[in-house]
């Protein structure tokens, strides 16, 4: 990515330039990682290089013939201007998609009866993006200033719009391939877990409740970790938490009365069988986001926060911060569920056994920040229940 954003406006820099900031782009989006790859980025992108006052971009939704916004950068966003109904003619976003072609309009005295969704801009450059299977989206330019975009800035413009097509299917072929992958590896997790008859819906509670108490963290200064992607990570590697148990005999797992000693230690090593299991699938195949994160909770969502747990007897913040968050929402599902030795406790049971936990098995300001939100742990129950 270019250091420092091009003014169309001014006519600042040169082509060489631009071209330079362009190849920076691509380059930056053919090297990250999926887990990582952003529409926003690609907005944010396309602004810098361009150097332009908005961009937006819009994507088809099918299955409700609308455009949908998917990121912008510097626009003032209202909630009707998120989805737009491809039968407005009084946009211009539309418009484009409709007819297959661009639309360049130099002041708003130009624009009757196509409206931008930001009335600051002065000039507005909008182009469809136009993939193998036809048009895909429509991407917009925008500028306070009157006739800002000249020939070299729209073939600029015009450029970047073909890469972005080419990005685009890119990444959908990046994430169909990574939505096989994961339906792949979440199979494995469900075969370790159908072997309990009284599982239910446990994986996806522990899914959504990771995801939920992950999402709370955001923003918060004491947890810098926390971005969209590892929400979004965390969201599918929990489900990895007990795959481990794929190598713990029937006689063990299937137990109905307490564990005796030599049964437990058996019953621990199912943290490090999913461990070592989802680190050889690496080692084999290639290193992955969510089956790295998948490994460090499968190893570590047993350690408690005083040092007492397995398999390591890890304290405090050297246990990672995903297996932290699945130890919460693991150990509040298991209670509330029911199990081949025991019945399910009411929710308010297992409330006050995780304060009870709190700063001994688990991480003190986790359970504070879980138990905070007790009427959507109990909707996500609702969602998807036993």
């Amino acid at each position: 990515m270019a250091d420092s954003a091009i003014d169309v406006r001014h006519g600042s820099s040169d082509l060489s330039q631009k071209l330079r900031a362009l190849q920076s782009l691509n380059t930056r989006l053919m090297c990250m990682d999926i887990d990582n790859l952003s529409y926003q980025d690609l907005v944010d992108g396309v602004a810098k290089v361009v150097g332009c006052d908005a961009c937006a971009l819009y994507l088809h939704d099918r299955t409700r013939d609308e455009l949908v916004l998917e990121g912008a950068a510097g626009y003032e966003v209202d909630e009707r201007d998120r989805r737009l109904q491809l039968d407005d003619a009084s946009r211009i976003h539309c418009q484009v998609f409709r007819e297959e072609y661009m639309v360049y309009i130099p002041t708003r005295d130009d624009a009757t009866g196509n409206a931008s969704f930001d009335n600051r801009l002065d000039s507005n450059l909008v182009f469809p993006i136009i993939a193998n299977q036809g048009p895909v989206g429509v991407f917009g330019f925008g500028s306070y200033v009157a006739g800002a975009f000249g020939p070299e800035d729209v073939d600029l413009c015009a450029m970047l719009v073909d890469q972005m097509a080419y990005s685009l299917e890119n990444m959908r072929l990046l994430r169909e391939l990574s939505r096989s992958r994961d339906a792949v590896i979440r199979g494995m997790a469900l075969l370790a877990e159908s072997r309990d008859k009284n599982i239910g819906g446990h994986l996806d509670r522990i899914c959504a409740s990771a995801k939920l108490l992950a999402g709370w963290l955001m923003d918060r200064p004491e947890y810098p970790e926390i971005t969209h992607g590892f929400i979004e990570t965390i969201a599918r590697a929990a489900a990895l938490h007990d795959i481990g148990k794929v190598g713990i005999p029937d006689r063990v797992l299937l137990k109905a009365d307490k564990l005796n000693e030599a049964e437990f230690e058996v019953m621990k090593t199912h943290t490090v069988i999913g461990a070592d299991l989802l680190e050889n699938l690496m080692s084999a195949h290639g290193s992955y986001t969510m089956i790295k994160m998948g490994a460090e909770i499968a190893r570590a969502h047993h350690e408690w926060w005083d040092g007492t747990g397995y398999p390591l007897a890890l304290e405090r913040n050297q246990i990672p911060l995903p297996a932290r968050i699945v130890a919460v929402a693991d150990v509040y599902d298991a209670l509330t569920s029911k199990r081949v030795y025991k019945s399910a406790w009411e929710h308010d049971e297992a409330v006050d056994s995780l304060r009870a936990g709190s700063g001994k098995q688990f991480d003190p300001a986790l359970v504070a920040i879980f138990l905070s939100h007790q009427d959507d742990l109990q909707d996500i129950r609702l969602q998807y229940p036993d």
